[in-house]
């Protein structure tokens, strides 16, 4: 056997990394630890210095360093610290138990972000760690912004985005965070969490955590995470008898008009206990095992909403405020931000009530207005818009009113026969387009934007759009894709000649059917004429949202129903032509006489934030506010009109 040849070794460092290796864990806690050695930092929190724990943070801390426990989960709201926990923890394995860790974020971009405002600012101002990860500005340091390498480990922080972030990895610990922000997969290798966990399949002694604020009930990983553990809860004392119970929002309880005097009803003896006297009963709460089942052996489960928090924007006078707001916008058909309010203050999921929608009480509520002929808007409607659905054979049409608070009128619903890869087919659809209506409070209304789906026939769909885009017509795209925004910045398309945006058609559904189910004339109702048949609330009530399994885990989508959904995609575009006009609905109000006009939902993403030249054309043209034309207009038509602010109709 030929001699091995000889390298230069630092025997000095290989011994210390086997000294750390080899000696047995400390016996003091993590919540002990991070009280004498850690520290937050000035970027990344309201009060740096050394660490103080709230008290039910300990509990969680300190089942990262129990023997007895291998997987730690943290069912959360938003305001309770956990991010600082987990920092600890790693701060820990780096500098007490030197050990290789992975951290998963949702992203890459979220990675790289956790790296810079956590871990870098961590490891400059933490005195235990100074000088274990080398200068990144160092040759060979071995620190990059997802790596960083320490004696006796390093710590790899990936995407759950990416599936090369999980390939050649071995890891003692792994910590999971924000898990309900994952994609459904890792490119087409699978389960994030599974894969993350395989990475540390040789240690006896691993250490994971699973932490994230929930999302929807039967599809949120870590409430199914949280239901396998022995899923503890922090029970306080009432100061009045003393009995212990969970603070839940159902005993949260305040004036009729006076949401800054809620207080904490306690459910044993009624007495109402104001904020002031949470500390007090946080500081003598305990975590108690609530698990009916047989939990996963060595698995520990936490739950702890916002109600808990020592932060000054979770006082709970502050949380029935933010509920309220919650409440009034569900008036108004958008659930949303009662949703998130479920989700980051509460830490619990949410569970959707009536997935779908009964077109059989849609059809009973039909009103005498509108159709074909009809030359008069119905009374509220303040701009028009299209949308339109592309077939083989036919191209499918609805004209909508909207008004204040984004209440709707379907004005007309139009079927273009013929292919529409025949021109007269599109001349057909702008003489539909060109239609006007007389309004008492707008004077002539003509059809403000017109958005169009792209997803068949899809070079002609480009050729009608390509010279109507200044006159407002937007070429659109779905993305059934959970979290997308109602609609995305537009692309180029076509030659780079044609402006494409990008439709959430998860968010979009959620919208349209939630205004469905709203059942007062107002903020987010939908009226309807009374010559639309039955097929048409069909087509418009054709799917529903189900929980399927792709890529291993469970995800929310919208399944139809029956054959026919062209009239559900029409409103989905028309309502998106809408957001993308990002009509300025005071001032379109002042102009129609209204005097307290309902504020409008907020849309997910205007067209002013989008930043790209064509839509800040698209924007200042818009605030002319003219017709859409039925054929190509000479150049001058599309020049910008001078001074005017952001939006639709700012000004006339």
């Amino acid at each position: 056997m030929a001699e091995r040849p000889k390298t230069k070794t630092n025997s000095g460092g290989l011994r210390l990394v086997w000294a750390q290796a080899l000696k047995p864990d400390p016996t003091y806690t993590l919540s002990e630890w991070a009280e004498e050695q850690f520290y937050l930092s000035g970027e990344s929190s309201a009060e740096p210095g050394a660490w103080r724990a709230w008290p039910f943070q300990r509990g969680i801390m300190d089942a990262f360093t129990d023997p007895s426990v291998e997987t730690v989960v943290l069912m959360k709201s938003a305001r309770v610290g956990y991010s600082k926990t987990l920092c600890a923890a790693i701060a820990y394995h780096i500098a007490e138990v030197p050990a290789p860790q992975l951290l998963v974020q949702p992203t890459v971009e979220d990675a790289q972000g956790f790296s810079k405002d956590e871990i870098a600012p961590m490891l400059r101002d933490v005195p235990k760690l100074r000088g274990l990860v080398a200068d990144p500005r160092a040759r060979d340091s071995g620190n990059t912004v997802t790596k960083k390498n320490f004696p006796g480990g390093a710590l790899s922080i990936v995407g759950a985005n990416s599936p090369r972030g999980f390939r050649r990895l071995t890891c003692r610990c792994v910590w999971f965070d924000e898990v309900d922000g994952y994609p459904p997969a890792a490119g087409t290798e699978g389960d994030q969490i599974k894969l993350g966990m395989m990475r540390s399949q040789t240690y006896w002694n691993r250490k994971i955590a699973l932490g994230s604020t929930p999302t929807i009930k039967g599809v949120s990983r870590i409430e199914a995470w949280y239901e396998r553990s022995d899923q503890r809860r922090y029970f306080v004392p009432c100061p009045e008898c003393g009995a212990r119970h969970v603070l839940r929002w159902a005993d949260i309880k305040w004036p009729e008009g006076e949401p800054e005097a809620a207080a904490w009803c306690c459910p044993d003896c009624g007495s109402l206990v104001p904020h002031s006297k949470k500390r007090w009963m946080v500081e003598r709460g305990e975590w108690v095992a609530t698990a009916e089942g047989k939990p996963m052996p060595r698995v520990r489960g936490f739950h702890i909403s916002a109600l808990y928090s020592y932060s000054p924007n979770a006082d709970w006078g502050r949380l029935a405020g933010e509920f309220l707001d919650a409440k009034r916008a569900v008036k108004q058909g958008n659930v949303e931000p009662l949703k998130t309010f479920v989700n980051t203050v509460l830490g619990e999921t949410w569970e959707e009530q009536g997935e779908g929608v009964d077109y059989g009480e849609l059809v009973g509520r039909r009103e005498d207005y509108g159709g074909p002929e009809a030359e008069d808007a119905p009374d509220g409607v303040l701009v028009v818009t299209a949308g339109i659905d592309v077939q083989g054979d036919r191209l499918e049409c609805e004209l909508v009113g909207w008004g204040a608070g984004e209440e709707s009128w379907s004005l007309d619903y139009v079927v273009v026969r013929g292919d529409p890869g025949r021109p007269e087919v599109w001349a057909d659809l702008d003489r539909h387009l060109e239609r006007r209506w007389r309004s008492g409070s707008m004077g002539d209304l003509g059809v403000a934007a017109v958005g169009i789906d792209t997803g068949h026939q899809t070079a002609s769909v480009y050729d009608w759009v390509r010279p109507r885009q200044p006159r407002r017509v937007f070429a659109l795209k779905g993305a059934n894709v959970a979290g997308k925004p109602l609609v995305s910045r537009p692309t180029r398309v076509g030659s780079g000649r044609v402006s494409l945006f990008t439709v959430g058609t998860e968010a979009a559904k959620d919208l349209v059917y939630a205004r469905l189910r709203v059942e007062e004339a107002g903020p987010g109702f939908c009226h309807f004429p009374s010559c639309y048949d039955a097929e048409y609330f069909a087509q418009l009530t054709a799917e529903r949202a189900v929980t399927t399994w792709r890529g291993g885990v469970q995800v929310r989508v919208y399944k139809q129903t029956r054959p026919r959904n062209e009239a559900l995609d029409c409103r989905v575009y028309a309502l998106a032509a809408l957001r993308i006009l990002n009509v300025n609905w005071k001032a379109l109000a002042r102009r129609a006489g209204v005097v307290e006009a309902a504020p409008a939902v907020e849309a997910e993403e205007s067209s002013a934030e989008y930043g790209d030249r064509e839509a800040d054309e698209l924007a200042e043209v818009a605030r002319a506010n003219r017709p859409v034309p039925a054929s190509p207009q000479p150049r001058t038509v599309g020049r910008r009109p001078r001074g005017g602010g952001g939006g639709f109709v700012s000004r006339y």
